[in-house]
């Protein structure tokens, strides 16, 4: 792969910055045109090795490439042979990762006849499965993926009424991806009007709580709600809007808000052109409540005649990045907003251009974030191309991705017949079992034993939730009873 530059070095900030980032040189991941080009996605793998997703319009397939140690790898093709995806500039396939699952999702065109799929890595991106079916339903649209610590697989998607009519948001869960998901969830619920049709959503988890991100349509007012999840997607409770600028529009804004999940706050980031422009808008909620803290314009000083869009948030606690395509004067360029210590201080802290030619149109960029490393992606018009370029926090001090407590602990046999064996609990002080209506049918403090048998021979068959939980810690793992 071609290499754009050869040496670390600082990019320029845009403004006074509190942040210090180090630039490491702009790889590109794909050139051939053959293959597309079309809204790549990011992921990080186990030790952080950075996967990069994508799509081609004309053909509709879709690709990853995985980092070698060097450079971008040999493109993988992961849609069967003969099979077209929807993907376009402003929706397209998704993809998540969790240690080395990674997960893409993608729907099928025609709609009227296309379904929901996905295909699974347990290796880190080098190979995939074939296609599981997520939903047996037809006219279905936007899918978005997450992946829990368990490695159990959720996606959203929205769904119709027979003649497009009613269009709103569902969840169908997984426990690994590779095997059948069980029948989709609405998790829109009482949000008035009904879903925007034109408007990609986002799907986020930590631990067992999940978050659905979406653009609701209330007669033309297009505004973001959210809808919370506490038992890993089996449910959805509280809905709410999240988004207080009351945008009415006619037309269709085919751009989507981005979240982020961490600790007991909801950080998330969306355009809204309700100020008369496209703008990037930012804000946090508790994750209990979806009460609204956090709210406002990101770059109020920006020029009245640019325009932004497609923002995305990644980041762990109180660090956080904000990656969005910005347009001046014909310039289409990826910009990225960090914070180190919290969402308060992003309009204080520094904003800095990613993508290194200042006369390039980049555009759909996209963001991951782990142990003190952006890694970002984005794709470029002119050249035609897809870009990557990572950049670390200086003297960034930070807690792993997954804390190795939490990754030593086994859960075994699973599936299996009601006595499951778990072990390495030593930071462990109570166990929790859900079951699929997200009710506590088991409750049991540990005192950091070093291993339990877990017996649910009485509990009759199906899906269950067990919660380990430490002293500043929850973990969650999803078992099968035979």
């Amino acid at each position: 792969m071609k290499k754009i530059f050869a040496i670390l070095f600082l990019l320029p900030l845009i403004s006074s910055a509190q942040v210090e980032l180090n630039w490491f040189k702009q790889y590109t991941v794909n050139e051939n045109t053959e293959l597309g080009f079309t809204r790549p996605k990011v992921v990080f793998t186990a030790n952080n090795v950075p996967v990069v997703m994508w799509s081609k319009k004309t053909n509709h397939e879709v690709y990853v490439s995985r980092w070698n140690g060097n450079d971008f790898g040999i493109p993988l093709k992961v849609t069967p042979d003969g099979m077209k995806v929807f993907a376009q500039d402003w929706a397209a396939p998704d993809m998540a990762a969790y240690g080395n699952k990674v997960v893409v999702t993608f729907a099928a065109v025609p709609e009227e006849t296309g379904l929901i799929y996905t295909v699974t890595s347990t290796d880190g991106g080098a190979t995939f499965s074939d296609t599981v079916r997520v939903s047996d339903n037809p006219i279905t649209r936007f899918p978005a993926v997450t992946v829990a610590p368990d490695w159990s697989v959720s996606v959203a998607f929205m769904e119709f009424e027979p003649g497009y009519l009613e269009p709103h948001y569902a969840v169908a869960q997984s426990v690994d991806g590779l095997q059948s998901y069980a029948t989709a969830v609405k998790a829109t619920g009482p949000a008035p009007g009904e879903a925007c049709d034109c408007c990609p959503a986002n799907i986020i988890t930590n631990g067992n709580k999940q978050v659905l991100l979406f653009r609701n349509n209330d007669n033309d007012l297009r505004d973001v709600w959210a809808s919370i999840s506490n038992d890993n997607g089996l449910s959805y409770g509280t809905v709410k809007e999240i988004d207080t600028t009351n945008w009415i529009i006619g037309a269709c804004p085919s751009s989507g808000p981005s979240g982020m999940l961490t600790d007991d706050s909801l950080f998330y980031t969306w355009m809204s052109g309700s100020s008369g422009r496209s703008r990037v808008m930012i804000g946090s909620t508790s994750s209990d409540d979806l009460v609204i803290g956090q709210h406002k314009m990101l770059t109020p000083e920006i020029a009245q005649n640019a325009s932004q869009n497609f923002p995305i948030i990644a980041g762990k606690r109180k660090t956080l990045g904000i990656v969005w395509e910005e347009n001046q004067a014909g310039v289409s360029s990826i910009m990225l907003a960090a914070s180190n210590s919290g969402m308060a201080s992003l309009l204080s802290d520094s904003i800095y251009r990613v993508n290194s030619e200042s006369n390039s149109f980049a555009k759909n960029p996209h963001i991951a974030f782990s142990d003190g490393v952006f890694h970002i992606t984005w794709q470029d018009v002119r050249s035609k191309s897809i870009f990557y370029r990572s950049a670390t926090i200086k003297d960034f001090v930070g807690i792993n991705e997954a804390n190795q407590l939490e990754k030593s602990m086994l859960l075994y046999p699973n599936p299996a017949n009601g006595l499951f064996i778990i072990e390495n609990l030593n930071n462990v002080t109570q166990i929790k079992v859900l079951n699929q209506e997200g009710q506590i049918i088991y409750h049991m403090g540990v005192d950091r034993k070093s291993s339990f048998e877990l017996d649910l021979s009485n509990y009759p068959s199906g899906n269950y939730i067990v919660e380990l939980i430490g002293s500043d810690f929850s973990t969650v793992k999803r078992i099968i009873k035979y």
